[in-house]
């Protein structure tokens, strides 16, 4: 009885990751015992929406399917963090004339407005002071903007509020791969991993140098780009082709495209080259990012590439992009960081739990400050 009375003077500060794709919802709970975090639930939930669905019925179906959920397990936790990417998104890196916080407070929106393609009064405008610098004798501070469509972010705070929850906060996908990215790594970490989120819709890169994000971009080739290549070449519809995907490899080695050839795989062959020619494209888009980051003067290239999401299960796709980027290539483990892992998730579905990993890192002091 008085456990209870506790609670509701202090309830507790569990915050739940909660990540809306196009294909699913993904779900993490972490929870904080003696200064050891541990995962206290997690879920993926399968979106089936047909296309003609209209917004505001999307919208209640993903709230209902969320709610479902959290009954089911029994997750008595409100507060959430939800998040963005896409084209409602604009991540600038800029140098704006030196002023007090308090003084940008007052005149961001003015400070910010050449930078941002969208009407300013239809965006919800944020930023982050990175360091100060000079530019021909003046002084100026490096920042980073983030605009974020106000539709947009009302849509995920429907969802969430739709479905019993507290939205304390709407982040951007790539910003909470950094958060996840600060617990995987090395303290001593000091180089410059590319990180990419291969949705289904989306591919979130960031590219962090010595713990900073410094270049976002969302690429629009991800799940659906390979849905719709598979489809043509082997004259199928989405849903085959996605099924296709997820049961073949990309041919890397000529043993394994000898050993195709050899066994009369056509479709497996036929599958294979047009994942690479999805790749390739996704290579040439990642390559402009790599290269302006490396425009900027820094002293740091890429050391290695992080990849998550659920086409980073495309069999071979880290030896494909290992040979083309000529580093090393990795799928993330986003609850490596746990002293104990927890054994009831499905190997497949682990890298796709990334960016609500990273949401459900936030602590409640993030909002409090």
């Amino acid at each position: 009885m008085l456990s209870n009375f506790v609670k509701k003077l202090f309830p507790p500060k569990d915050i739940i990751g909660v990540d809306i794709g196009n294909y699913a919802v993904k779900i993490i709970c972490f929870h904080e015992d003696k200064k050891v975090l541990k995962l206290k639930d997690w879920g993926y939930i399968p979106l089936s929406i047909k296309p003609d669905t209209s917004p505001e019925e999307k919208k209640a179906i993903i709230s209902q399917e969320i709610k479902t959920y959290l009954k089911k397990k029994n997750i008595q936790a409100k507060y959430t963090a939800a998040s963005v990417s896409g084209n409602a998104v604009i991540v600038r890196y800029v140098k704006l004339p030196k002023l007090t916080k308090k003084e940008l407070d007052l005149t961001i929106n003015v400070e910010a407005e050449p930078f941002i393609p969208f009407d300013i009064k239809d965006v919800n405008l944020t930023y982050s002071i990175l360091n100060e610098s000079t530019e021909e004798g003046d002084p100026k501070i490096d920042t980073v903007l983030v605009a974020a469509k106000r539709e947009a972010v009302q849509d995920k705070i429907d969802m969430i509020s739709g479905a019993g929850l507290d939205p304390l906060i709407v982040d951007v996908d790539s910003f909470a791969l950094e958060a996840l990215y600060s617990r995987l790594a090395p303290k001593t970490e000091n180089n410059t991993v590319l990180m990419l989120n291969l949705g289904q819709k989306v591919t979130n890169l960031s590219i962090v140098s010595q713990g900073v994000t410094r270049v976002v971009r969302d690429i629009f080739i991800a799940g659906a780009t390979f849905d719709k290549a598979i489809a043509k070449v082997l004259k199928i519809d989405a849903a085959a082709a996605d099924a296709a995907k997820k049961n073949r490899s990309v041919l890397v080695t000529d043993e394994d495209k000898q050993a195709a050839i050899e066994s009369f795989d056509r479709e497996g062959i036929a599958v294979s080259k047009a994942a690479v020619g999805v790749l390739k494209d996704l290579y040439t888009e990642v390559s402009r990012s790599i290269d302006f980051y490396l425009s900027q003067g820094t002293d740091h290239s890429i050391s290695r590439i992080m990849l998550s999401g659920g086409m980073s299960n495309l069999g071979n796709i880290t030896k494909f992009l290992a040979a083309e980027f000529k580093v090393p290539v990795e799928v993330v483990n986003p609850l490596a960081f746990l002293s104990e892992m927890p054994k009831n998730i499905p190997a497949d579905v682990l890298p796709a739990l990334a960016v609500a990993a990273g949401l459900a890192l936030r602590k409640m002091k993030d909002w409090e400050e």
